[in-house]
């Protein structure tokens, strides 16, 4: 099933001159995709993940989620759309400072469709990640690896149909990058979408479908 399509996207800035770092974008992500992005840095990447997940707004093209125009949706429905269907991962921590681990997930949880928490979900996912000990601590009492591993519980609390992860194993050992490539694995597995920005070539190759950006164009890899 169709979650997330990207038809003739184009992206521009004003930074002393134009950059375009996509441009005429076609991209079909469908459930039990496993899709890396790689490029080098600064290349557009994170803006297309961005545009991806319609947190920015495209200059051109067409842009669907769970098969609707993103066009033709309101503010709301476009929030809602994102809290229920995709989880994000970003490369700079954006917890809730002022809410604990737990806290911050309880949140995630209460904006997703059921609408409810499920404590113990929670404490199973914290326990997955080596975080149940610090599910009290607020986020900057949190060393960079337990930060990102609590923003990718975040993303996975939900059971969303698309995650879209930005650099998901920055700050990782290779026992917890394995770790969190095997939890999205499993995701895939009960039906989700993931796709990766990545400069570990490991990692990348996990994927079953690669792509490289470069020039504002996505390339489709050999694997």
């Amino acid at each position: 099933m169709e979650i997330c399509k990207l038809q003739n996207v184009s992206k521009s800035y004003m930074m002393g001159e134009k950059v375009s770092p996509l441009q005429n974008i076609n991209l079909v992500v469908n459930t039990g995709d496993f899709i890396s992005i790689e490029g080098s840095s600064g290349i557009g990447k994170s803006t297309l993940l961005y545009v991806m997940g319609s947190l920015l707004k495209i200059d051109e093209g067409k842009l669907y989620l769970d098969n609707k125009d993103v066009n033709s949706l309101t503010d709301q429905q476009l929030t809602n759309l994102r809290a229920e269907k995709i989880g994000f991962i970003f490369q700079e921590n954006n917890l809730i400072q002022a809410l604990t681990l737990q806290e911050n997930l309880e949140f995630a949880q209460a904006l997703g469709k059921k609408r409810i928490t499920d404590s113990q979900e929670i404490v199973t996912l914290m326990e997955r990640l080596g975080l149940l000990d610090r599910k009290d601590y607020l986020p900057n009492q949190l060393s960079g690896g337990q930060r990102r591993r609590a923003m990718i519980a975040r993303a996975l609390i939900n059971h969303p149909s698309l995650i879209l992860a930005d650099e998901p194993t920055n700050d990782l050992d290779d026992f917890w990058a394995n770790e969190i490539v095997q939890l999205f694995v499993e995701a895939i597995n009960k039906g989700c979408a993931v796709v990766i920005v990545t400069h570990n070539n490991k990692w990348a190759a996990e994927a079953t479908v690669q792509y490289r950006l470069k020039y504002g164009k996505l390339a489709l890899l050999d694997k």
